[in-house]
């Protein structure tokens, strides 16, 4: 079972007084009549029954996904929440939601700060070294091997 495009439909019969590049009067282009047409067509062609509601349905939920969203007069320019509405949109974002998606997500690093490192003799200051390629120190390697004595003690006692 091929799955079937849209391309692949065989064009509709032209009226007798139209032309060859002519659609037939009062024909709409790409209505909602012939996209329900064609997609019954590639239904059928592969093999699947369905009826025509179920197509229908489809249809619709389709029309309600392409549709483009209607210009809201209250869009919030000029914050966050503005700054999300046009990403959502899939449309690039105005001068004014921008700079203040910019400030707030800087008083957010601000506000989090950075934590006080733990001194050298623990566990996490030997992972420290380790993560920037230093050498241990003596103090954190006894610390590691310390926890590593622990783990094993636990391991063998499970």
């Amino acid at each position: 079972m091929n799955p079937v495009t849209l391309l692949e439909r065989p064009a509709p019969a032209a009226s007798p007084g139209a032309s060859v590049g002519q659609a037939a009067p009062g024909a709409q282009h790409g209505g909602r009549e012939q996209a329900l047409d064609a997609m019954l067509f590639a239904v059928r062609r592969m093999g699947l029954s369905v009826t025509d509601r179920q197509v229908a349905l489809l249809l619709d939920v389709a029309e309600r996904h392409l549709k483009q969203p209607e210009p809201d007069e209250d869009f919030p320019h000029g914050t966050v929440r503005g700054y999300k509405r046009h990403r959502r949109r899939n449309e690039s974002a105005c001068v004014s939601c921008r700079e203040a998606c910019r400030l707030a997500a800087a008083e957010r690093r601000k506000r989090a700060g950075r934590r006080e490192p733990k001194p050298c003799g623990t566990e996490a200051a030997y992972h420290r070294h380790v993560r920037r390629f230093e050498p241990p120190c003596e103090l954190c390697r006894q610390a590691h091997r310390d926890a590593e004595r622990e783990r094993r003690k636990q391991a063998a006692a499970a």
